[in-house]
């Protein structure tokens, strides 16, 4: 059930994140999920996209880095509490988060160590796990 993540290297330089989801859209990809951290002299993009495996290929073929990996999504309800409760449930089962992220539908993005262990952890406390499309 884990989703499929793109991250996509970028020079820190103008335009450079534009081009990479230009390039997405163009192709007729949708985003779902996006996060931007930056360094000194680069950014990493991180992209959740339906058919990542032909997203990931033309990003490859346009000459940008990337790395795919697995990360968890947790559906959140809209109601005052619900993110707190998602972390709240993560850290009482002792899993520590390397990075997360917000997404355009109320989910939070969680990279993690051991993916398996924290769907099966989050799934037994009843939170709903997002996937995407054809990956």
């Amino acid at each position: 059930m884990s989703v499929p993540q793109i991250s996509v290297f970028v020079e820190n330089k103008k335009g450079r994140v534009a081009e990479v989801v230009k390039t997405l859209g163009r192709a007729g990809f949708s985003i779902s999920g996006f996060s931007v951290a930056d360094v000194s002299d680069y950014g990493i993009v991180r992209l959740l996209v339906e058919r990542g495996d032909e997203a990931h290929r033309l990003l490859e073929e346009k000459g940008f880095t990337t790395v795919v990996n697995d990360v968890v999504a947790i559906a959140l309800n809209n109601v005052p509490g619900a993110l707190a409760a998602a972390l709240g449930a993560l850290a009482e089962s002792g899993f520590d988060a390397e990075y997360m992220y917000l997404t355009a539908d109320r989910s939070v993005v969680v990279k993690v160590d051991d993916v398996a262990a924290v769907e099966r952890t989050l799934t037994a406390r009843g939170f709903r796990l997002l996937q995407l499309a054809s990956y």
